[in-house]
C-alpha cells in the first residue's frame, strides 16, 4: 500500500493540536476503534474534539451518551476510505494535494485564532463581564408582564355571522347571570384546545395574542371580570380575566448560561477581528480581478 507522504507543513498542523490535548501520558496512543490493522488512538479523538462546540462536548462526556461511540467510528470510516484513496494513487495527484494545501490552512488557521482566544479570554473576564452586563441593562433579563385569561370563541363568517353573534350574546347573558365560564366554554367554544380546559388560554405576555384580543385582556384589571364580545380574525371572544403577573427580573443564574456564552463568542470574534482585519488591509493586498473571473470560470 503507498503512503501519502504529507507536507512539512501539514506534520506541523498536526503537531499543533498537541496544544489541545489533556490526555496523560501514555493514554494518547490507547486505542479506541480497530479494524482489519486500522486503528484509532485516544489523541486522534482529542484532535478531532478539538474546536468543537461545547455543546457537542458536553454530550459526548454524558453517561451512556452514543455520542463519543460515533465521533470515534467516524474517524474510523474516514481513515479507511483514505487508505483506498492513497491506495488509488489520488494522493499524488496535483488537484488533491492542493485542495489538502488548503485544508491544512484552514486546520492552522483555527488553531492559532483558538490559541489566541485561549490567552485573551478567560472564563473569569467572560463572567465577570456578564455580571456587569446583567446588572447594567435588567430590562433584558426581566420576564414581561403577563396576564391569564379564558375565553369562549364563536367563530363567524359569511351567513352565519349574525347567529353566531346571536349565541355569543346569549352565552354572555348566561355568565352574567352566575352560569359556569368553564362549563360554558367546554360546551360553545369554538377553540377546542382551550375549550377543553374550561377556556383556560394560561399565562401570556405581550405580543402573544392578536391586537384586539390583547388590548382588552391587559386592560382588565379583577380576577373574574367579563368583558363584552370581542371581534378578530378568528371570529367572536368572551374573555375572563384570570390574575396578571407583574415583570420579573430572572435570577443571574437563570442567564448565567446563555449570557456568558454570548459574552465569549463576542470576546472570540473581537480576538479574531483584530488577528484579521490588519492583514485584510485593502492597501496592502493586490488583487488581480481579472484573474480571479478566469480562476473560478474554468
Amino acid at each position: 500500500m503507498s503512503t501519502l507522504k504529507l507536507p512539512s507543513l501539514y506534520l506541523s498542523t498536526l503537531a499543533a493540536w498537541a496544544f489541545f490535548a489533556v490526555l496523560p501520558a501514555g493514554a494518547a496512543d490507547e486505542t479506541v476503534v480497530s479494524r482489519d490493522g486500522v486503528t484509532v488512538t485516544a489523541a486522534d479523538m482529542q484532535a478531532d474534539m478539538a474546536g468543537r462546540s461545547p455543546d457537542l462536548l458536553k454530550r459526548m462526556r454524558e453517561p451512556d451518551s452514543p455520542s463519543a461511540e460515533r465521533m470515534a467510528a467516524d474517524i474510523l470510516l474516514r481513515r479507511l476510505v483514505a487508505n483506498k484513496a492513497r491506495s488509488e494513487g489520488l494522493a499524488s495527484r496535483k488537484d488533491v494535494l492542493d485542495r489538502l494545501k488548503l485544508m491544512e490552512e484552514r486546520a492552522l488557521y483555527e488553531i492559532y485564532m483558538e490559541k489566541a482566544e485561549s490567552k485573551a479570554v478567560s472564563e473569569s473576564q467572560v463572567e465577570a463581564i456578564a455580571r456587569d452586563e446583567y446588572k447594567a441593562f435588567p430590562e433584558k433579563f426581566t420576564k414581561p408582564e403577563e396576564v391569564r385569561a379564558r375565553h369562549i370563541l364563536f367563530r363567524a363568517c359569511g351567513s352565519d355571522r349574525t347567529a353566531s353573534r346571536a349565541l355569543a350574546e346569549s352565552v354572555l347573558e348566561k355568565l352574567r347571570s352566575g352560569e359556569s365560564f368553564e362549563e360554558l366554554a367546554q360546551k360553545y367554544s369554538d377553540d377546542p384546545g382551550s375549550g377543553k380546559r374550561g377556556g383556560d388560554l394560561g399565562m401570556k405576555p405581550k405580543g402573544t395574542m392578536v391586537p384586539e384580543f390583547e388590548a382588552v385582556a391587559f386592560a382588565m384589571k379583577k380576577p373574574g371580570e367579563l368583558s363584552g364580545i370581542v371581534e378578530t380574525n378568528f371570529g367572536l371572544h368572551i374573555i375572563r380575566f384570570e390574575e396578571r403577573q407583574a415583570p420579573v427580573l430572572r435570577p443571574f443564574d437563570e442567564v448565567k448560561d446563555a449570557l456568558m456564552e454570548s459574552v465569549r463568542t463576542r470576546m472570540r470574534g473581537e480576538v479574531r477581528k483584530k488577528i484579521a482585519d490588519p492583514l485584510r488591509d485593502p492597501a496592502a493586498i493586490k488583487i488581480d480581478a481579472d484573474a480571479v473571473r478566469r480562476a473560478v470560470s474554468k
